[in-house]
C-alpha cells in the first residue's frame, strides 16, 4: 500500500526526468526566495507542492489589498500582516511536509551574505534592480545558483544565473549604478504575466536543484499579451565581469 508521501508526489515522480531519486534531492533542497509580491508567492507555492524541503521567504512588507489580484498566496484576511508570515502559515497548510521559514527583513548589503549562506539555490522575487545586482553578487561570491525574474505591464523575463558556467546579472546589464532599492515601476500589470513567469522560474529552480545541466541557457522573453516567447543567447562581458570575471572555479564546473 502506497504511503502518504509516495501519492502526493506519484504524478511528478513518474516523470522519467524527476523519479524517486530526484523526489529525494529535492526534499532535502533548500531555496532561498526574496521576495513575497507576484512572483514570489507562485513561486513559493509551486516548490511547497512540488516538495522541496527547506523554504526561506525573505520580505519585510506587509499585505495591501491592490496586492491580492496577483499575489496567490494572500486573501482579505491577511490585509495588514507581515507576508513573509503569511505567505509561510499558507505553504505549511498546503505541505505540512516541509520546513517553511518566514524572514521579516529587507534584503542589503548588510544581512544579504547572512541570508542567503547555505543555501542550494535563490529565487528572485524582487521588483528592483538594486536587490538584485546585491543578489548576485552574494551568490557568485558564495557559488549559489539563482534565477532572476522580472514582470512589467505584460511581459517579462527570466533567466538562470550558475557562478562558472553562466553569465551573471552584471555581465548582461551592466555595473550597477546608485540605484535605490525601490520598485522601477509603478505602472500596470497583467495579473497572468506573473504566474507565467514563476512557473518558468521553477521550472528551471528545479532542473538546477535536480542537478541537470542542460538547463535552458539564455534570457527568456515573455509576453502574455501578445502570446509569444523569445529565447536570446548570452554571453559573458567582453571587457571582463567585475563581478563574475575573476571566478577561477566553481564546485559544479
Amino acid at each position: 500500500m502506497l504511503t502518504t508521501y509516495e501519492v502526493r508526489y506519484a504524478r511528478q515522480t513518474a516523470l522519467p526526468q524527476i523519479g524517486w531519486l530526484g523526489q529525494e534531492k529535492l526534499a532535502t533542497a533548500s531555496v532561498v526566495i526574496v521576495g513575497c509580491g507576484g512572483l514570489g508567492t507562485v513561486a513559493a507555492e509551486l516548490l511547497a507542492r512540488a516538495g522541496v524541503g527547506y523554504l526561506y521567504l525573505v520580505d519585510h512588507d506587509i499585505v495591501e489589498v491592490g496586492n491580492l489580484h496577483r499575489q496567490v498566496l494572500f486573501d482579505e484576511h491577511d490585509l495588514g500582516h507581515r507576508k513573509a508570515i503569511a505567505a509561510a502559515k499558507e505553504l505549511r497548510a498546503i505541505n505540512s511536509e516541509i520546513v517553511v521559514e518566514p524572514v521579516v527583513a529587507r534584503l542589503n548589503s548588510s544581512n544579504a551574505s547572512t541570508l542567503l549562506a547555505g543555501s542550494d539555490l535563490v529565487l528572485d522575487g524582487t521588483d528592483n534592480d538594486a536587490t538584485r545586482y546585491l543578489i548576485n553578487e552574494v551568490c557568485v561570491k558564495q557559488d549559489i545558483p539563482w534565477v532572476f525574474a522580472a514582470v512589467d505591464e505584460n511581459y517579462g523575463l527570466v533567466m538562470a544565473i550558475v557562478p562558472g558556467q553562466t553569465p551573471c546579472f552584471s555581465c548582461i546589464f551592466g555595473e550597477p549604478l546608485s540605484l535605490p532599492a525601490v520598485p522601477r515601476s509603478n505602472k500596470g500589470l497583467l495579473g497572468t504575466i506573473t504566474y507565467m513567469v514563476a512557473a518558468i522560474q521553477v521550472g528551471l529552480a528545479v532542473r538546477l536543484l535536480l542537478g541537470d545541466d542542460e538547463y535552458a541557457g539564455g534570457l527568456l522573453y515573455v509576453d502574455a499579451w501578445d502570446y509569444r516567447m523569445e529565447s536570446m543567447p548570452l554571453t559573458r562581458s567582453p571587457g571582463g565581469c567585475g563581478v563574475c570575471g575573476e571566478t577561477k572555479t566553481s564546485r559544479r564546473s
